[in-house]
């Protein structure tokens, strides 16, 4: 029997040294492919990359009627912090609009909540229609911080990608085969994997405000059961500075300050923004939250949009987001078939606190009721932090926000625009009395 052949000494080492370089282009492959920043045409997403004009969706669609005093304050913040808005023109409600959405003529459902509900609706059909595949939905009354853009966007998309993966090819596939051209990376995670992320609301306090809200009525398994992802986010205020209502809900789950929570919706309130994607605007349209009220005699349904929303929400809570494929192999199929959709609602996740809250004043909701001599009050959570807005003259759970008008600019100054845009919206400094040692 012939002894094996021994392979001479230099040989071994050209194949381990072969061996060794292989490994190491591919790990350096592998972190640069992670690193790549976040613009159509490169292959992957690096935690906190900078969003863009769009905050890192299809676009920001803003539900405003025509003549609103509310849009030149909002269209300044945008330039400000430097991003993009599309405002759909919006029908002039008529009469007969009103009648149509109504179940019946002695419907108690007001005409501010019916217009507000058309409104919604006119912005879901122009995002359907423009072929997108995700749109924000914003009211027009919202603020936000000036590091909406360059911190709070980044570090709450981070937050969505870790617990829903952005779609690309493995990177062993993409080795093994040059040809293979990863899908395009999804700056909010797997979009086949949500319905509804909730950017901009008054409150996900975990149940109905009139249950109670903080320690003694919350534990830290209320959230802990549930998916989430905690997150420091140095711009979210001090505990003492949040909204009380948040504050005491973050103090009965044990949160670090400025820590911020990505969860699974369990009771979202208000639709201040609210981002969504096709099928999920499709089935607000036509199903879950369509443009007729329901039936008069109906107990728990939604006699306001947000109200819709927040149902849908919870006819899907239970499901897995993301939906497991072998469960469930077509999560959005055909909206006339639906018992073959991932849930009877929608798979919805909270960003809490809060990005977007709308501004101190009184709603057009309110304003439309004033007219007819029906009076709405303040909603409760609102009147809750209404001493404490006036005490920081800033808005509910923003920092350095805009309703104070602190950053206003007369239209075509555009020496103190690219000013403001490159101080207060790019740099985060918030030049207010008192503040960054003004």
């Amino acid at each position: 029997m012939l002894a094996p052949r021994k392979r001479p000494l230099h040989l071994l080492i050209a194949l381990s040294l072969l061996a060794f370089l292989l490994f190491v282009y591919r790990q350096s492959a592998h972190d640069l492919y992670a690193q790549l920043p976040s613009f159509p045409g490169l292959k992957s997403i690096a935690d906190n990359a900078p969003a863009n004009t769009t905050l890192g969706f299809g676009a920001l669609v803003v539900v405003s009627k025509s003549g609103s005093s509310r849009r030149a304050g909002l269209l300044k913040a945008a330039n400000v912090t430097d991003i993009e808005l599309t405002i759909p023109t919006q029908p002039q409600w008529t009469e007969d609009d009103v009648n149509k959405f109504r179940s019946s003529e002695d419907s108690k459902m007001g005409r501010g909540s019916i217009y507000a509900w058309l409104g919604h609706h006119n912005a879901l059909r122009w995002f359907l229609d423009s072929g997108l595949e995700t749109a924000l939905i914003l009211e027009d009354d919202v603020d936000w911080d000036i590091q909406l853009r360059s911190v709070q966007v980044p570090l709450a998309a981070t937050a969505v990608r870790s617990m829903l993966p952005p779609l690309r090819a493995p990177l062993s596939q993409s080795f093994s085969n040059p040809n293979l051209n990863p899908p395009s990376p999804q700056y909010w995670g797997d979009t086949t994997s949500w319905d509804l992320l909730y950017l901009g609301h008054c409150g996900d306090y975990f149940s109905s405000i009139d249950a109670g809200i903080g320690p003694g009525h919350h534990y830290p398994e209320n959230l802990t059961s549930i998916p989430h992802k905690l997150y420091p986010d140095p711009s979210l205020p001090s505990r003492n500075d949040l909204h009380p209502f948040t504050a005491s809900l973050f103090t009965a789950f044990n949160l670090p300050e400025h820590t911020r929570i990505l969860h699974r919706s369990m009771f979202p309130l208000c639709t201040f923004g609210y981002a969504v994607t096709r099928p999920a605007a499709e089935r607000l349209l036509s199903d879950l939250a369509p443009a007729k009220e329901p039936p008069q005699g109906i107990k728990d349904v939604a006699r306001a949009f947000d109200v819709a929303i927040l149902n849908a929400c919870r006819k899907g809570a239970k499901t897995p987001s993301p939906t497991d494929p072998k469960t469930n192999p077509h999560p959005h199929p055909d909206p006339k078939q639906r018992g073959r959709y991932a849930s009877a609602g929608l798979r919805c996740w909270t960003v809490n606190s809060e990005l977007f809250h709308h501004m101190p004043g009184g709603s057009l909701i309110a304003q439309l009721e004033a007219e007819v001599k029906n009076f709405v009050g303040i909603p409760p959570v609102d009147a809750v932090g209404a001493e404490q807005v006036v005490a920081r003259n800033e808005t509910s759970n923003i920092g350095c926000g805009f309703w104070n008008g602190a950053f206003e600019f007369e239209e075509g100054d555009s020496e103190r625009l690219a000013w403001l845009r490159e101080e207060v919206g790019r740099k985060g400094r918030c030049l207010k009395v008192g503040r960054d040692g003004v």
